[in-house]
Order: C-alpha cells, then structure tokens, then sequence
C-alpha cells in the first residue's frame, strides 16, 4: 500500500480505506494465533466501516452534535474558524449508521462489530490480554463476514482487502453450516462409547494415542470426548512469516484447521464448519525452523569436511619439469 493514499481527504473513502488495507497488512504480517492479530483486525475494522459510510458521504461520519464546522470538513472545506480540531462520530455511532442504511449490514453484524471493538478497547486502554486469551473461532469468521458486507457496498470483494480471500470466505460460509451444528451428537456417542469402555482399555487407548499422536505431524490438542491426546491438521492461510533468532531462521504459517482425529475413541470430523460448531475451529500455526546454512543453501563444515575426505589420495610428483 503506497502511503501517498493516505494524503487526501482523511475523511474520504480513498482515504480510508487505504488505511484500512494497510493494517490488514499489518494484520496478516503475523500468525493468527498472536495477539497483534487480533488487534490490527479491530484496527482495520473501524477504519472499514468508515470507508463504507464515507462512501455514502463523507458528511456522515460528522458529528454535528459538537460543531457545525465537522459538517464543513467532512466536504472538504477548509476551517473558518480558528484552533478547529474535526470531530467524527464514534465507533459504534458508525456501526449504528450502517446498520440502517445498509440492509446486509444487519443488526448481528453491528453487534459483533461494536463487541470487536470493545475487545480492542480493552486491549488498548486496560490491562487485560483480551486477544490473547480469545480464540479465532470465536470472532473471525464474523469479521471476514462483516468486511465482505462493507466491501460490497463499495463494490468491492475480499480480495481486494485479505490475502486468501478464499479462506475467508470458507470461513463465512461456515456460519450458515446448520448440518455442522450436528457435530456435537457425535461428540457425545463416542463420549458414551468410551465411558463404557474398561479401565485397562482406555488406559491402553490412552498410552497409544500418546505414542501416535507424537510420531505424526499435526496439531496435538486433546480430544473434546475423550480427553486423549488427538491431532488437527489444517491448511495455510495468509503468507508466510519469516523471522531470524539467534543463527537459526524460522518461518511460521498460519493454519485454517480442516480435519481431527483421535484414534483412543476414534473420533473423526472433517470441515472448518463442524470444527468451529465444536470449539476446534482456532487458527494455529505451522513452524518451520532451519539453520541459516540450510535456509540459504550454504555448504556447512560437515559439508566440506566431507568433501575433502572424497578427494583422492596422490603420489607426490617430483617430474613436473
């Protein structure tokens, strides 16, 4: 995002939605199980929504309640008076707006939105780690559902605003996934199946889900009807982060969560939408992490070392002239 955008109108929709996408960015920099996550999306929400309003007029981000002059400026008209410091309309003042001048940006939407933002407030203004503590599950799909809405008022897609816009999208489909909501009967017939079990075999189904969920790859979580160890696996993202501590380089990836398993009761779900109805849909991240030698493609003092010990063995020849 050229920073140059942010010179105009800072009430016009240009303006802010540039800045918007900018803290999307900033946003999508980090994995989406870190706490900045959470709170440059609160950010880039706000900013959004205004860009929505302001797409119907900039005058309606005013509040005229304080000054007439906010009225003035938001048309682009310089002061007329002197010391004047323009006033908008709060957060939720925006929401409430939408709300009545957009039929999609239902009263759910505007809800979520001003409880998003109180989150930001918190996390801002208190000494409470809300962001760390919240679960994705729990506020992102409705996020990407409220950016889709005021996206298209301004005809505009995800696309143009996140990275993976189709991984967003998956994820606001799943709020209508009434057949995911069923997900929890079978949560608790495999709950009754392993009650009934005996002692030694679910300490014996205990000790290899232990085994086999440190031998595999994936997210070890525990069960939620059986309390074993059990594996999520999921699919990236967002782009990649890359970081260098120390002489290694790391590179982390967030991951959308797609499919569970447990093999001590032999739970299976399968789909972000019944994950997230039961409480596993939590974004987590992949780490990756190499040497620099590995990262850059260096040849380390293993590699040499090897390489002189295959070089051949020669006489010394003295007959050279």
């Amino acid at each position: 995002m050229n920073v140059s955008d942010l010179k105009t109108n800072p009430w016009s929709r240009q303006s802010l939605f540039a800045k918007a996408k900018l803290y999307s960015q900033q946003m999508e920099s980090v994995t989406a199980e870190e706490w900045q996550y959470g709170l440059w999306s609160a950010l880039s929400l706000e900013l959004l929504a205004r860009a929505a309003l302001a797409n119907i007029s900039p005058v309606l981000l005013a509040d005229s309640s304080k000054n007439w002059r906010n009225i003035m400026h938001a048309l682009g008209k310089q002061p007329t008076t002197k010391k004047f410091t323009p006033t908008s309309i709060n957060a939720n003042e925006v929401f409430a707006r939408l709300s009545e001048i957009l039929p999609e940006f239902t009263e759910e939407i505007a809800g979520f939105c001003s409880k998003h933002i109180a989150y930001r407030n918190a996390e801002l203004h208190t000494g409470e780690a809300v962001f760390a503590t919240i679960g994705t599950s729990e506020w992102l799909p409705k996020y990407f559902k409220a950016c889709q809405i005021l996206l298209q008022s301004m005809d505009m897609d995800l696309s143009d605003f996140v990275c993976d816009s189709e991984k967003a999208k998956e994820m606001i489909a799943s709020l209508d996934d009434a057949a995911a909501k069923a997900v929890q009967q079978d949560i608790k017939a495999h709950a009754k199946v392993w009650g009934n079990k005996s002692e030694n075999e679910r300490k014996e189904a205990l000790m290899q889900a232990k085994a086999w969920a440190t031998r595999h790859r994936g997210h070890r979580i525990e069960c939620p009807a059986c309390k074993s160890p059990a594996l999520l696996q999921g699919s990236p993202i967002g782009p990649v982060t890359t970081d260098v501590e120390d002489d290694e380089v790391i590179e982390r990836q967030s991951m959308l969560p797609s499919s569970f398993e447990c093999i001590a009761c032999g739970l299976k779900i399968i789909g972000f939408s019944k994950l997230s109805a039961c409480g596993l849909g939590d974004a987590f991240s992949e780490k990756i992490t190499y040497s620099a030698a590995e990262y850059f493609n260096l040849y380390t003092e293993d590699d040499l070392e090897e390489a002189r010990n295959e070089i051949p063995d020669f006489e010394p020849d003295f007959n050279e002239y």
